[in-house]
């Protein structure tokens, strides 16, 4: 027996683990409620996740003593969580402007004996920072020393709290690795002279090897969760080869690889005017052991590089308080809406816009972005109480699929309940290579059916279970998902 199962039009969005676009948080957040119910995003249906992030100096302002419940972490996040969304939370070391800024590590780290390096804000008025900068105020940025034992070791104990409270809980989608440099981006600052930090140790090697203790910090506090790290520059000179080796170890631990550069080459060769080519071989290197990360609103030509490198996820960038795409209708300038972070260097790209291709550049993301699976084709056949089934899959999306699950095949009354069930995992295993974005897959599976079966007129439904988080249901490119999950393949005959 021959099945063909209808497919969902291209232009359908699915919501996914593992994939897709996110909606972002800045100060200031919005919790669900008090979204416009009658907002674009919402009846469109764009995504089912939401990235939230805060400063740890917010988060545990004296040792020990957490706001888990304040407006910028769960105060917000949690009603998103009771409307259904998943979330990406990230707790930064470091964020803009630094600890006299309430943006950054907390005081009575450095109480502790952690050490820092102060730079003048001044030197930040008017340079490349994309970030506002008060004019009124002249406390120094003060950064941790990422590498420095005491930081790390206050580091271990807020990641052991967290991992307490968020590891393996399956609305988490992931937490991102983020006390190693700015913005958890792996940038140190390149507005003072070297001096400062190279008296508090600084070197490649010590900023590596610091970072590799974050990394095994946060594996430990998050053994069940998925986690990401933004990937950038250890290096004063900006050698983007000199993080390799951390770039390697991520990849070997499967931790996903974010860029937050998207929409600006900054270093010739010039291959592109949206991303230097260091950053894009490093990420088609890794491609098929880490997830591929992108974070920037930028013109149609950027975010199709993004596309084409294999991006599982993808988060608009941008210092707009709050939740920004509720800014793409606003009637102003693109530049004042402040979530595209590089219209400036390519006004006409940006000028050209209209609201609908603003609206468009998020909705082309949110069908493409990740994994797209589809069933194409079954074949049926049953010899001696074994149901021998051929499937032909494939993967329309984007990415790899890097997850792991299980095949679910089902026989019911035709438009009602299951008689029978099993899982098992597909005979080509999980593997991205295997699961690798636009490529066919033709797996055979083998079943064993129970005695007392009657396989004539019983209805074939078959699903993709995870392994992972409850063991949720993929939602396949195809017609027929009933609340269960599963798909009506056809009534055997």
């Amino acid at each position: 027996m021959e099945f063909t199962p209808p497919l969902l039009p291209p232009d359908v969005i699915l919501h996914n683990r593992g994939c897709g676009i996110n909606y972002l948080q800045r100060r200031g957040k919005i919790p669900f409620g008090q979204v416009p119910e009658d907002s674009w995003f919402l009846r469109e249906k764009l995504c089912d996740k939401i990235a939230v992030d805060i400063s740890w100096s917010r988060l545990e302002p004296e040792e020990g003593r957490f706001l888990w419940d304040q407006p910028e972490w769960e105060g917000c996040f949690q009603s998103w969580i009771d409307a259904g969304y998943k979330i990406l939370l990230k707790v930064r070391g470091m964020d803009t402007l630094g600890t006299f800024y309430d943006q950054g590590t907390p005081q009575w780290v450095f109480d502790a004996g952690a050490k820092y390096v102060d730079e003048s804000i001044a030197a930040y008025r008017g340079s490349w920072l994309l970030n506002d900068i008060p004019a009124d105020r002249e406390q120094p940025i003060r950064y941790p020393v990422y590498w420095d034992p005491v930081y790390l070791e206050k580091t271990a104990a807020l990641l052991e709290a967290l991992g307490k409270r968020y590891n393996g809980r399956p609305e988490i989608e992931s937490f991102a690795i983020a006390h190693t440099g700015r913005w958890g981006e792996m940038h140190i600052a390149d507005h003072q002279p070297i001096e400062p930090w190279v008296r508090q140790g600084y070197s490649v090697d010590a900023f590596l090897e610091g970072h590799r203790r974050a990394i095994d910090l946060y594996r430990a506090a998050f053994p069940d969760t998925p986690l990401q790290q933004s990937i950038g520059s250890p290096s004063f000179h900006d050698r983007f080869e000199d993080a390799m080796p951390s770039f390697e170890y991520l990849a070997e631990c499967g931790v996903m690889l974010k860029c937050g550069g998207l929409g600006k080459a900054w270093h010739p060769p010039f291959a592109s005017p949206w991303l230097d080519d260091d950053v894009c071989n490093c990420l088609d290197r890794f491609r098929y052991q880490s997830k591929i990360v992108f974070e920037n609103l930028a013109p149609p030509a950027a975010l199709q590089l993004g596309l084409d490198l294999g991006m599982s996820y993808w988060q608009r960038g941008g210092e707009a308080e709050g939740l920004g795409i509720l800014r793409v209708e606003e009637p102003i300038p693109i530049a004042d809406k402040k979530i595209y972070s590089f219209c400036r260097f390519f006004p006409e790209e940006y000028a050209g816009l209209t609201i609908e291709d603003e609206k468009n550049l998020w909705r082309n993301l949110a069908r493409q972005c990740g994994y797209r699976i589809a069933l194409q084709s079954l074949s049926v056949s049953v010899a001696a109480r074994r149901l021998q089934t051929r499937f032909l899959w494939a993967n329309q999306g984007v990415a790899p699929c890097y997850e792991t699950f299980r095949i679910r095949l089902s026989l019911a009354v035709p438009g009602g309940n299951e008689v029978w069930s099993f899982e098992q995992s597909p005979a080509c295993g999980c593997s991205p290579r295997v699961w690798d974005a636009r490529t066919q897959i033709d797996d055979l599976l083998d079943w064993q059916l129970p005695p007392g079966i009657s396989l004539a007129g019983k209805e074939l439904r078959i699903g993709i279970q995870h392994t992972r988080f409850n063991g949720e249901m993929m939602q396949l490119a195809n017609q027929g998902r009933g609340a269960d999950g599963m798909y009506s393949v056809g009534v055997l005959q």
